[in-house]
């Protein structure tokens, strides 16, 4: 080979070693982004993320299978499929790197993600000794505190509890990035062995970071499951100093207002409410979501047309967001409804759906449809009015009533249907039920708007 062709064989290979390690360069950057997005709860943007890692790497993999970053482009597809849950895929390229990698770092990194693969397929007894053998040759570092945090949860599921909170403790010392996935950790381990102290105080470190904020759905996820176990009141208490905690404003909100929730599900609905207006009184999203909130206790316990108008008041305040203005549209539509029941008693049926399906106001849908049996006794669909408000009725004394006042209409369609005989006729009635209906909401759309009635002030309420 001549001189000038060496030289250019030279250059080739030099330029082909430049575009492979520029794969994996690109696919760790891209990787690094991944892993800042997962830690911090962001799974859509992680996902994207990891599926360019695995393209990249596999891409560079597939130039040089045993070049000099092949470890490194195996443990970066190994790694992304494990954070995808694509653990069969995981599983083989880890295993590749951990038997081709030319250092001990590849390697032992390699078996700690095999061991966490293991753990995510439900084996912790076969995950131990490899993440046993990764954490004896490290102590430090974002791989080592993973680490940590998969050996505890393995030791977790095998009962070992001391050990397995003791790795707990290890994750923040390897690496303090991590220190909200290892107080997640606590939280759901604690909330799993019963154990109240380990609960509170991993609810209190959790607080006490800011970063744990981005993580809220996470929490308020496991916050449902200690309620399930020991019931909305002590849930409801490890949020207590929601609001003196290190996180945004909007993220304490939100806890602020599952903690109303709880509290209204313990039965104490001064303080549920006490939350909430507190919340309200705010800015940012989570102050909507609490004027919607208040709203729709409001609603739960209209029972007319001025107890459902007071919700009107606490929504005005944030009426730009946009699921307040359609709250406040379908509180206009009922009233308008009812107004139009006047003349067209059939309105009263249809407003009632809407109060029951849309507002979620049962004992006003109640008062509706028997406002439409009352003004119309005569029509076929009394019967059916009377059915959606038994159906909707809260209390049995109620209930009992409605069910007394169908006796006399037994040999309606909808009474023998309801009560799984033959109805004829059911089909034909529903067909021109369902066609006047239509003439009824074409004409509250085909209507000017009215403005709906708004009580002066705007004070959160409940």
């Amino acid at each position: 080979m001549s001189k000038r062709g060496a030289a250019l064989l030279g250059v080739a290979a030099l330029l082909s070693g430049c575009v492979y390690y520029n794969a994996i360069y690109n696919a760790e950057r891209l990787y690094d982004e991944g892993e800042r997005a997962h830690w911090a709860g962001d799974d859509s943007a992680a996902s994207a993320r990891y599926e360019e890692v695995i393209r990249k790497a596999a891409d560079g993999y597939r130039r040089e299978p045993r070049g000099e970053w092949a470890d490194d482009a195996l443990l970066l597809i190994g790694r992304a499929n494990f954070r995808q849950g694509k653990l069969r895929a995981a599983r083989a390229a880890l295993e590749k790197a951990a038997q081709d990698a030319q250092d001990s770092t590849a390697r032992l990194q390699a078996l700690a993600y095999l061991g966490a693969v293991d753990v995510r397929s439900g084996d912790p007894g076969r995950a131990l000794p490899l993440l046993n053998e990764a954490l004896e040759g490290m102590r430090h570092g974002p791989v080592a505190a993973e680490a940590h945090l998969w050996r505890a949860r393995a030791l977790l599921e095998e009962g070992r509890h001391d050990e397995g909170w003791w790795d707990l403790d290890q994750v923040e010392v390897a690496d303090p990035r991590l220190r909200v996935a290892a107080a997640l950790e606590r939280l759901r381990w604690g909330a799993r062995a019963g154990d109240h102290l380990r609960v509170r105080e991993a609810m209190s470190r959790l607080l006490d970071e800011p970063e744990a904020g981005q993580q809220v759905d996470s929490i308020l996820t496991l916050v449902h499951a200690v309620a399930a176990r020991w019931g909305p009141e002590d849930a409801a208490e490890l949020l207590a100093h929601a609001d003196a905690g290190r996180w945004e404003r909007t993220d304490r909100g939100e806890v602020r207002l599952e903690r109303a929730r709880l509290l209204r599900a313990a039965g104490d609905t001064a303080a549920a409410v006490g939350e909430a207006r507190d919340v309200a009184g705010g800015v940012g999203s989570s102050a909507v979501r609490a004027r919607i909130l208040l709203a729709h206790w409001q609603l739960e316990r209209a029972e007319n047309l001025s107890d459902m108008h007071q919700a009107v008041g606490v929504l005005l305040p944030a009426e730009r967001d946009s699921s307040v203005a359609a709250l406040l549209s379908r509180i206009d539509d009922v009233s308008r409804l009812s107004n139009m029941g006047l003349d067209d008693p059939l309105a009263l049926f249809a407003a009632g759906e809407l109060a029951r399906d849309s507002l979620r106001a049962p004992r006003l849908a109640v008062g509706l449809f028997l406002a439409y049996a009352d003004a119309a006794p005569d029509d076929p669909w009394e019967p059916k009015a009377v059915l959606a408000a038994l159906e909707a009725a809260p209390s049995e004394g109620t209930r009992a009533w409605l069910r007394g006042r169908l006796e006399g209409r037994a040999g309606s369609p909808y009474v023998r249907a309801a009560r799984g005989e033959p109805a004829p006729g059911f089909e034909a009635l529903e067909a021109e039920l369902t066609r006047r209906l239509t003439n009824v909401r074409r004409t509250l759309a085909s209507e000017d708007s009215v403005t709906p009635l708004r009580p002066s002030g705007g004070s959160p309420g409940g």
